[in-house]
């Protein structure tokens, strides 16, 4: 396709998804602009606001507001999904990370709805890194969803708990928190692990898992978490519960080549479904079919 103006919206940060979109559509060619767009591409509800009145200061351009999950825990939840819901009235296309959210966000949107999914980070698998970690989690420690006491229950059965790396933002106040560690660093973290948790028992999509599988660690994730259960085996899955987890870490532990081996070839998939070319691609595919 000719080139095409993209203007991005959202968290414009190495923890978020609109930087890694950007860089998809400028490695594919296409020029990143907000001067009269050709595709608006908005992923941040708290900015629908703002894509709208860029869509309005260019009606010619096609407006994408991407939705990324509900958090069902929130308060007044109900609410903000709905006032989001009738903002996405105003777009050309409402797309979505994965098809569990699909089936979610239909619940207040009665409009098409596409799946993009979302890039992962710029990591990959060294198979000359030495597996010196036994466990890690990324992600916000203390969000209740994300559930991390689960694996440090497990881990304390195993005698385990302080093996534990946590990155995010939020320091949970047990294990090894490292903070956010940029992509690099995370990269080399993933790659040194031998299992990434991820005890979420809800994921928009689960980026941390993928990313941990291309770079040759094994998940473990529970299996009231539908999105991750959308990409991977049921071999990586426990009961959300501290005995089940500890239980698939001892099995993990007895076979982990049969594990490992699994991962990566999951982790091949992975690298092309969720590459940020792909996922530019995908958008450009929504605008080539939708645009009038």
């Amino acid at each position: 396709m000719n080139n095409i103006k993209f203007a991005g919206f959202g968290w414009d940060g190495y923890t978020g998804q609109i930087t890694r979109i950007k860089e998809g559509f400028k490695s594919l060619g296409h020029e990143l602009t907000y001067d009269n767009p050709d595709i608006i591409f908005c992923n941040d509800p708290g900015q629908y606001l703002k894509a709208i009145q860029h869509k309005q200061k260019y009606p010619k351009a096609f407006l994408i507001l991407n939705f990324l999950d509900i958090p069902w825990h929130f308060p007044d939840v109900l609410k903000k999904i709905t006032n989001e819901a009738k903002l996405m009235k105003i777009a050309d296309m409402v797309t979505v990370i994965s098809h569990k959210v699909k089936k979610d966000l239909s619940g207040f949107y009665e409009g098409k709805i596409e799946v993009i999914y979302n890039p992962i980070k710029d990591v990959e698998y060294n198979s000359d890194t030495k597996k010196e970690n036994e466990f890690l989690y990324v992600g916000r420690a203390n969000d209740p969803v994300k559930r991390i006491k689960l694996a440090y229950e497990a881990l304390k059965i195993l005698n385990k708990e302080n093996e534990l790396i946590i990155c995010g933002m939020e320091d949970p106040k047990f294990g090894k928190y490292m903070g956010v560690v940029k992509d690099d660093e995370l990269g080399k973290l993933y790659n040194k692990s031998k299992i990434v948790l991820l005890p979420s028992k809800a994921e928009g999509l689960g980026l941390t898992m993928i990313e941990g599988m291309v770079c040759g660690s094994v998940p473990i994730v529970c299996s009231d978490n539908l999105t991750a259960k959308e990409f991977i085996s049921d071999e990586f899955v426990a009961e959300p519960n501290p005995e089940s987890i500890k239980n698939k870490i001892e099995e993990i532990n007895k076979n982990y080549e049969k594990f490992h081996k699994l991962s990566l070839e999951y982790a091949e998939k992975f690298k092309i479904q969720f590459n940020k070319k792909k996922i530019a691609k995908n958008i450009i595919d929504i605008f080539s079919k939708y645009k009038k």
